[in-house]
């Protein structure tokens, strides 16, 4: 408990949650993810009082946390209570969530959000099992390649050319391809030349405090 207590207290990098985020511990996955939300929807509030304009922001959900039928009621809730709009907000899931024995709670949560105009994600995709013809099941608006491919795709053609075949492929789906990981200039420019539009990673910005990021929604002029 003093564990459960002391993680949930604090808002610190993913890679320290994700030992304690993915096993299949419901009552901890949960207590995590409430806390993260409140302190995410918080902010997200304030700023909105505030007039700024609010950036869509990407929240995580581990796949022990569809174990109960009731996880989008319970987002749907607190975005609700801080009068968020859904379309603001961007759901994480990972390739688990969808091989896992619920995974009809998972599809019927993730319609329903999809529904309120909630965003879903594929995160670290290519390390499951999912391919791109299942993702044509399932609710999703876009996949995020896994790091790993982008830090060894200048060396590894075979890399490479796995990140060439999900943009192109997924595009043709209809869905977004987001890169993760992205944290030089030889990235950025490989990633360019296979025509990826979206990214993510230490390259444009590190994780920063709710104050840092308040200033980033600040117009230019201002």
């Amino acid at each position: 408990m003093t564990k459960q207590l002391t993680l949930a207290r604090k808002i610190i990098l993913a890679d320290q949650i994700i030992p304690y985020y993915q096993p299949k511990d419901y009552e901890l996955a949960s207590r995590i993810s409430e806390t993260m939300q409140l302190k995410v929807f918080a902010d997200m509030s304030r700023w909105q009082a505030q007039g700024l304009d609010l950036l869509p922001i990407s929240i995580n959900a581990a796949p022990v946390e569809f174990l109960r039928d009731d996880y989008a009621e319970k987002l749907l809730a607190r975005l609700s209570n801080f009068d968020i709009p859904a379309h603001k907000v961007e759901l994480e899931i990972t390739e688990q969530s969808l091989s896992e024995h619920g995974a009809n709670y998972v599809v019927r949560a993730l319609n329903l959000l999809k529904q309120a105009g909630i965003q879903i994600s594929l995160d670290d995709f290519g390390t499951g099992h999912s391919s791109l013809t299942r993702l044509q099941d399932y609710p999703v608006d876009c996949i995020k390649i896994d790091r790993n491919f982008v830090e060894r795709m200048n060396s590894d053609p075979s890399a490479l050319a796995i990140v060439k075949a999900i943009t192109q492929i997924g595009s043709s789906i209809a869905l977004d391809i987001l890169v993760e990981g992205i944290e030089n200039t030889e990235q950025l420019d490989t990633l360019i030349h296979c025509d990826c539009q979206i990214g993510q990673g230490f390259y444009f910005y590190r994780p920063m405090a709710g104050a840092s990021a308040q200033a980033l929604l600040h117009p230019a002029d201002q």
